[in-house]
């Protein structure tokens, strides 16, 4: 299956043929470690791939999503690959395909370049590896490329200089943001994503960041006149983590209605970013974000 290419139009996402198109994302960071490994294809990406199909169905959902992935980061992570050249770029490449195949897009990043890829320049700097990455990316349909997750912690990539190339199809973001009045702006490429507030002060019933994401999606695409993604907003786990992770399947619909004003959101979870099956908190409240996303989107699909 060849998936049609995503462009942008505004401050929306819109397929080559001009449909509307909805950033629906999920974290599924250790996709491709998972890939690496022995009979990694049909054993541990295929099943992640039909979790994921099934879930959404049960939310009401059966649109695009996409799969927010590593291509490396440090090995304390559960979705660490630490040596950064130690797979062939080819590798990229077939698993973009293989989700493609099945229906889903995959949007590429990385973390702890600090420590990881140190430095800028040079035959194993952080520029090399993004530009064998797009190399490797640039006969997609269905990639996107994210410089570095959370930039302003992660080796400030895009703030030093280092972007995505224009060699392929796929839409870049550079992962740099802040508030809306220490955002570097010079890093915007083809859209901008947000990692908002985690916060559960005030705001009762609600806690804090709900209204935060909301408001801040409604002022990024006004403000920079691109693309916004709430890539990374607040967690899901079995048991509520203030400020890090909820378990309330209502926080998780609320979260999917805020891709009514904006280009798209991510379900973040534990399971899903180490991973591992959803267990049955993250299930639920997952099923509600899709049920959240099919609200929001209804008027255009």
């Amino acid at each position: 299956m060849t998936l049609p290419v995503v462009r942008v139009a505004g401050t929306e996402f819109v397929t080559e043929d001009g449909q509307y198109f909805p950033y629906v994302g999920v974290s599924d960071f250790a996709l491709f470690k998972r890939w690496l490994m022995p009979n990694g294809s049909w054993a541990l990406v295929e099943p992640r791939l039909a979790e994921w199909r099934a879930i959404a169905h049960a939310g009401g959902y059966d649109g695009p999503i996409v799969l927010r992935v590593f291509r490396y980061a440090h090995p304390d992570n559960a979705f660490g690959i630490g040596d950064p050249w130690s797979y062939d770029f080819t590798q990229l490449t077939e698993l973009t395909e293989f989700v493609g195949e099945r229906g889903f897009y995959i949007d590429w990043t990385t973390g702890d370049s600090q420590w990881i890829i140190p430095d800028q320049n040079g035959p194993r700097g952080q520029q090399q590896h993004l530009n064998m990455t797009c190399a490797a990316l640039a006969g997609t349909t269905n990639a996107f490329v994210e410089t570095s997750n959370e930039s302003f912690k992660n080796g400030q990539l895009a703030e030093h200089g280092v972007v995505p190339p224009v060699w392929g199809q796929y839409l870049r973001d550079s992962g740099a943001y802040g508030e809306s009045s220490n955002w570097p702006v010079g890093t915007n490429l083809d859209f901008i994503s947000y990692h908002g507030s985690r916060s559960d002060k005030g705001m009762a019933p609600w806690p804090f960041w709900i209204g935060e994401m909301w408001a801040s999606a409604l002022v990024l695409n006004t403000t920079h006149g691109k693309p916004a993604v709430m890539k990374e907003p607040i967690g899901f786990a079995e048991v509520a983590v203030p400020g890090r992770r909820s378990n309330n399947p209502q926080h998780a619909f609320r979260m999917g209605l805020v891709g009514s004003v904006c280009a798209g959101v991510t379900f973040h979870s534990q399971d899903g970013r180490d991973g591992d099956g959803l267990r049955p908190v993250q299930r639920a409240c997952a099923e509600a974000f899709f049920a959240g996303i099919k609200a929001a989107i209804s008027d255009h699909i």
